[in-house]
């Protein structure tokens, strides 16, 4: 849909609107919307995958005994409970209530300019 972007980081699409959501037109609007709720609804599976993956890691790190692969477990266990979070974040964001945030849409377009 034209008003979203996957975040692969995130594995769920993202509203990326180039408008306030108040000001698109009502059949838009409708559809976002629908578009939204679905990806919102599958949003707890995907914190559940991360929050095995981070349960891996873990247990990786009790049978560890490198500082350094320790240190590189950790810094993924960072990155997968900084994705939990912000899913737990997009999970609670409603367009039609709250406005998605503007500079998550530039953010988004400010890094696929970088990887072109």
């Amino acid at each position: 849909m034209q008003f979203f972007n996957l975040d692969a980081r995130l594995g769920i699409e993202v509203p990326d609107l180039s408008v306030a959501f108040e000001d698109l037109p009502t059949e838009d609007r409708e559809r976002i919307l629908v578009h939204w709720e679905a990806i919102r609804a599958r949003i707890p599976e995907q914190i559940m995958k991360f929050e095995h993956v981070i349960e891996d890691l873990l247990k990786a790190v009790h049978h560890e005994e490198d500082w350094d692969t320790i240190a590189a477990y950790f810094s993924e266990i960072s990155d997968y409970a900084s994705r939990i979070n912000e899913l737990n974040t997009w999970r609670r964001i409603d367009p039609a209530l709250h406005p998605v945030p503007v500079h998550h849409s530039e953010r988004v377009r400010e890094h696929r300019d970088r990887e072109k």
